[in-house]
């Protein structure tokens, strides 16, 4: 048997840390295995993790599933309708995910951990099947990783309602940390050999954590898949657990949180989120390559080095972060960075590369790699700035001068509402850049081939910034000077084109503010926010107003219709200006129903695609809205209506807005849901208390909270 010692000893520092980090104050144990050969890569109170044995909860659904699966009792496109209250042995065991418009199939039950379906699905099973099933998975076998383990206890119901509540794993298994995770490993090892049967499964897993019950385990930049589970004790008091494998795709790690009190979606998937992301940062980045041209200037040198776009960034940090040390100014500038890439892509489409090494694209220093320029973009990695839908093409420079300039002035292409004039009381908060620089009559004619004996400016931009010039009765802009005089002269003689120009004794000063073009991002005012204590995202807000950052399309642009009672807001007015009416009247129908009026106004967002209301609510194409606060997201209008679901769906949700701004802070979730669901279907469990203690009555604990009798 081999030694906790020994298998912490190579374990990976910064993912041992984290760990340690993430379950500081907590009681409960997290494992950390290596997918590929099951070692112990991590472990929080591995005793415990051998010892304790807990009732899995919802972390067995997968078992139970694959258990189906493998009969051929389910397929993947059997459907069950979820019924919403669920009750085994008189225990309550109703579902609290969002109400669906449709049957679920296997993925989406696994996602949303639906207990009714799950309950009738193992109903076609044999108890003898389904523990068989449990067994072969591992839970009741020790993993020989750890000195005195414990056995997992896997028993045989004794009757159908046993077998229902083992399938949701709520009796007739225990199982201990360890345990879960050599479980929970087997699953890995069929997912990364392609196993066909359990597709439905493994594809269940990946839903539950990107719009499921397990998305606080989600991490940017890293498809992560899983289940949580939320069981309680024979003391009453409940446990929580976190199951899971990352990359989704091809796992190369296994991680189980478990936790002595909380929830498996609330406190042990946020825990094996700060795990996953360890794990992510100590890997090697292998996506999202790109082809650099090195040496690009010295055409008889140049050389294309393929590089994932992270080490990119990274190495454009290091050519162009000017001596930045703040790591939220370098964050924000690594954002910037790779949105700037990202828009400017096909730049050397012709010459088959992406980007040359120079100010062309990006000055890139592989050679000046360090720390702080990896961290920036590790911290960032694939966050983008987007606008309407797409990457912004983020401009940035050295110094503004006090006044960033407009992009029309000096790149009219790309002109665009997020990269306009700004004030910028940060870049000159202590001090303007202040330069200045002579430059021979002599120099100027070799620079413009021709005799420079005057110059003056002729326009200058609404930043102040120096448009145009006359050079001995030519017309040259702003730019061309200072292209000119870089290249031949020097780039230090010309930083900016904030700059006034006098004659001198044998040829002109050049004295100005700043450097660069002056066009969004500057970098010292960056600096100076970051020094004050504003985060990266806060500094792009600044400097690119109307962007938002994030690792997927966003930033669609709504309009608001007109409203008495309630705001609807839209990305088609024209379309959806007919709803404003229809939204009104069945708010009113909610409230009529509930004998409550809303508390605030209700905001309706109308969605113009499903994947737009997939990417903002986290939910699936199954469910039609969704609804936090006063908040109500509804999928297309359109779509709903060829469902002929519109009506009903307007009217759950504004019922739920109508509840939640009235509820009392005591008023548990399960009551919430139901209430909701009585109000507008007329079933469910509130309906039977309101047969027992009046209607009237049973609303009236929407603002009191429950009796201690119905609490209970």
């Amino acid at each position: 048997m081999m030694l906790a010692a020994l298998l912490l000893a190579v374990t990976a520092a910064p993912v041992q840390d984290a760990v340690d980090r993430a379950m500081a104050g907590r009681q409960g144990a997290v494992v950390v295995l290596a997918a590929a050969s099951g070692r112990l890569v991590a472990a929080y109170r591995l005793e415990v993790a051998a010892r304790r044995l807990a009732a899995p909860g919802s972390a067995v659904k997968p078992f139970t599933l694959a258990a189906l699966l493998e009969s051929g009792r389910l397929k993947k496109d059997t459907t069950l309708m979820c019924r919403r209250e669920v009750r085994i042995a008189g225990r309550p065991l109703d579902c609290t995910h969002p109400q669906a418009t449709a049957p679920f199939d296997p993925p989406a039950a696994l996602a949303y951990s639906c207990n009714s379906f799950f309950v009738e699905a193992s109903a076609r099973l044999a108890s003898s099947e389904l523990a068989a099933a449990l067994r072969r998975f591992g839970l009741a076998s020790r993993t020989r990783l750890a000195e005195d383990e414990a056995n997992g206890v896997v028993r045989e119901a004794d009757s159908a309602e046993e077998r229902a509540l083992q399938a949701v794993g709520e009796a007739d298994v225990l199982v201990t940390p360890l345990g879960m995770a050599a479980a929970y490993r087997k699953l890995a090892l069929r997912r990364a050999a392609g196993d066909a049967v359990l597709a439905p499964l493994f594809e269940g897993l990946e839903a539950a954590v990107r719009f499921g019950t397990a998305q606080r385990a989600a991490v940017a930049g890293l498809d992560v898949a899983g289940k949580t589970g939320t069981a309680s004790s024979p003391s009453g008091v409940h446990h929580a657990w976190f199951a899971g494998y990352a990359p989704a795709s091809h796992p190369a790690h296994v991680v189980v949180v478990f936790l002595e009190r909380g929830s498996g979606g609330g406190d042990a998937a946020p825990v094996a989120a700060a795990v996953f992301d360890a794990l992510r940062r100590a890997r090697s980045p292998s996506d999202g390559r790109v082809k650099v041209c090195l040496s690009w200037l010295h055409p008889s040198e140049r050389r294309v080095k393929s590089m994932t776009l992270e080490e990119y960034v990274a190495a454009v940090l290091a050519g162009e972060a000017a001596g930045i040390r703040e790591p939220q100014a370098l964050r924000a500038l690594a954002v910037a960075s790779r949105s700037y890439a990202v828009h400017f892509r096909s730049r050397h489409r012709a010459e088959e590369f992406d980007f040359c090494d120079t100010t062309h694209c990006q000055d890139l220093r592989l050679a000046a790699l360090d720390a702080r320029v990896r961290e920036a973009a590790e911290a960032t990695e694939g966050e983008v700035l987007w606008f309407r839908g797409q990457p912004a093409a983020a401009f940035y420079h050295q110094d503004c001068g006090g006044q960033t300039e407009d992009a029309a002035a000096v790149f009219p292409e790309s002109a665009a509402p997020y990269l306009r004039r700004l004030t910028d009381p940060y870049c000159v908060s202590h001090g303007r850049m202040e330069w200045s620089s002579e430059i021979s009559s002599n120099d100027l004619a070799r620079t413009f081939g021709m005799t420079a004996g005057s110059i003056r400016v002729t326009e200058r931009t609404a930043s102040g910034r120096v448009a145009w010039l006359d050079v001995s009765g030519r017309r040259i802009s702003a730019p061309e000077l200072h292209f000119a005089v870089g290249r031949v002269l020097g780039w230090h003689l010309v930083r900016s084109a904030a700059y006034e120009v006098a004659a001198s004794s044998g040829g002109f000063r050049f004295h100005g503010y700043g450097s660069g073009h002056g066009v969004g991002l500057c970098q010292h005012g960056a600096a100076r926010m970051a020094a004050e204590g504003r985060s990266y995202r806060e500094i792009l807000s600044f400097y690119y107003p109307s962007t938002r950052t994030g690792v997927t399309a966003q930033g669609l642009e709504w309009t608001r219709l007109g409203g008495e009672r309630l705001e609807v807001w839209t990305t088609q007015p024209s379309a959806d200006a007919a709803l404003v009416a229809q939204c009104e009247r069945v708010l009113e129908e909610a409230e009529r129903r509930a004998g409550l009026r809303t508390q605030g106004v209700p905001r309706i967002r109308l969605f113009p695609t499903v994947a737009a209301f997939r990417d903002a609510t986290g939910q699936s194409g199954l469910v039609a809205g969704s609804t936090r606060g006063r908040v109500v997201r509804l999928q297309p209008p359109g779509v709903l209506r060829a469902r002929g679901t519109l009506e009903r769906t307007l009217l759950h949700e504004l019922l739920h807005v109508v509840v939640e701004t009235n509820a009392s802070p005591r008023l548990p979730v399960w009551f919430r849901e139901s209430v909701v669901v009585y109000l507008a279907e007329d079933r469910g469990r509130v309906k039977e208390l309101a047969v027992r203690y009046g209607r009237a009555t049973v609303l009236g604990w929407i603002q009191r909270g429950l009796p201690a009798e119905i609490a209970q």
